[in-house]
């Protein structure tokens, strides 16, 4: 049975690498209701937000989280793996955090390097996402 076999992937997906329901469910081979039953009877949302709030006490915890996100983008696009905008929504609203607690350290100039590094990975899975859809027949 599946689920026997994906929920805590699944759940780990959503809670803590903040994968949409519909990424998840294209991941594992389930329909996204499937998901989002397993969201509901795995309480998912309120893990997620327990998860956010451990995480983002401190300056430490966002660094890490932060980090262990790059490294999960990192690791999808060696993978050719589509990196879903809603991860992307959440590692800049992230940044956005972490520039404001150490607003003081950061020049003008860091700060637009950042953006810019954010704004080209999007232009580039963009791409890539484009490129996946051709290869595929979509396009």
């Amino acid at each position: 049975m599946k689920r026997d076999k994906f929920f805590d992937i699944a759940e780990k997906m959503y809670v803590e690498q903040f994968i949409t329901e519909e990424e998840i469910a294209r991941r594992i081979g389930v329909c996204d209701r499937t998901i989002r039953r397993w969201k509901a009877l795995g309480d998912w949302g309120i893990k997620r937000d327990g998860f956010l709030k451990a995480n983002t006490i401190s300056k430490d915890a966002m660094y890490t989280l932060a980090h262990k996100m790059l490294d999960d983008f990192d690791e999808d696009m060696n993978n050719n793996k589509h990196i879903d905008s809603s991860r992307m929504y959440m590692f800049t609203n992230l940044m956005d955090e972490v520039l404001k607690k150490k607003k003081q350290s950061y020049t003008k100039e860091e700060f637009l390097r950042i953006i810019r590094q954010v704004v080209d990975m999007e232009k580039e899975m963009d791409l890539d996402f484009q490129d996946m859809m051709k290869k595929d027949g979509f396009i």
